[in-house]
């Protein structure tokens, strides 16, 4: 194999282009010794320990009266990054490919990403210019996280965004005007904004003369307005098309839970006490996760697989210190490498905590 210069560049649309944690515990890793030593290192941040756990709020969210309560966890251990979550939720929630461009524009569209982040040996700081040497990659799933204190909510002028009784953060499109207050008061960052009509438009390629030719991407308002019936037939018809000003998210999959809740009371009447059989359904981002590292389902029932999973020691929160109360939680990773690897003294760990020995 031989690699040559071409003489041109080729332009790449990326997601993230910052991967340092900046002391947020957003990931969180240990090696098997540290964790059979603390098992509660996941719930110890590192600056953490001097805030108040208990923190006063002047929000107060509707009764969370629902006789299921619906949660989700994602096992950092499993996770191997291999975005087949991110397929399926664009596929089931009508989400626009907005095309390469608009990507390159920060107009990405997906309501769960893979955030990707670094642990090195060597400590170093990204803001300085510093590079990790021998990286470790860390996989982390980023979905809304339905915060039962939802800073978006708070924030709306026209009550778009709001709580359901059984802990869904969701959204009312016809009331949304577009204004993002909500994707800026979002600590996670993963509320999405239709800039165009994209649903309305063919996925076709479009040459333009000059600097934007090498693109040939997805021009949203210069395409013909006017999308195939093919398109149109691959549409969920259980999930409503967004249009152009509106605000979206990650809804935990709502038409799964309502159809859920019909096939219950078809099958046992309709009642206020009817129930969803246990673990009978779940997300889409769930469904198809080939580790299932997503786990989805009712927290208020004891004996669900989500509710297991989120009691075992390995469970946090992110940035719970700003009394948001996810609905979302992680299992932080455990490495275990080798000993006679050649390089398993340099694996790094992500850990806030983890120093470089002298």
């Amino acid at each position: 194999m031989k690699v040559t210069k071409v003489g041109r560049a080729y332009p790449l649309s990326i997601t993230q282009e910052h991967f340092s944690i900046e002391g947020r515990g957003l990931v969180r890793e240990a090696t098997l010794e540290r964790y059979r030593a603390d098992n509660d290192f996941a719930k110890k941040i590192p600056g953490e320990e001097e805030r108040p756990h208990q923190l006063p709020s002047i929000y107060t969210h509707p009764p969370l009266d629902a006789p299921q309560q619906w949660g989700m966890t994602v096992d950092l251990n499993v996770c191997t990054g291999c975005s087949a979550c991110v397929i399926a939720c664009q596929s089931e929630n009508n989400i626009p490919i907005v095309g390469k461009l608009q990507v390159a524009h920060g107009r990405a569209m997906h309501w769960i990403r893979i955030d990707r982040y670094y642990a090195s040996r060597k400590p170093f700081d990204q803001d300085r210019g510093d590079w990790p040497e021998d990286p470790e990659i860390v996989h982390e799933p980023m979905m809304c996280q339905h915060c039962e204190n939802a800073p978006c909510e708070t924030v709306c002028p026209v009550n778009a965004t709001v709580h359901s009784e059984d802990g869904l953060n969701v959204m009312a499109y016809n009331r949304c005007i577009g204004t993002r207050y909500c994707s800026n008061n979002c600590p996670f960052k993963v509320r999405r904004f239709n800039y165009f009509d994209y649903n309305q438009r063919p996925v076709g390629k479009k040459k333009i003369a000059g600097a934007l030719s090498i693109y040939e991407e997805y021009f949203a308002p210069l395409t013909t307005k006017g999308a195939p019936d093919i398109i149109k037939m691959q549409k969920n018809p259980n999930v409503t098309v967004r249009m152009r000003g509106v605000m979206e998210k990650c809804t935990f999959c709502v038409q799964r839970i309502e159809e859920a809740k019909i096939a219950a009371h078809a099958r046992a009447g309709a009642s206020a006490e009817t129930l969803i059989p246990r673990d009978s359904f779940t997300t889409a981002c769930a469904q198809a996760c080939p580790t299932e590292a997503i786990v989805f389902g009712d927290i208020k029932d004891p004996e669900s697989r989500v509710s297991k999973m989120k009691k075992q020691d390995r469970n946090y929160r992110l940035l719970e210190y700003l009394n948001v109360n996810t609905r979302t939680s992680y299992l932080a990773r455990i490495r275990n490498p080798n000993p006679k690897m050649p390089d398993a003294a340099n694996i790094g760990v992500a850990s806030l905590e983890e120093k470089v020995p002298e």
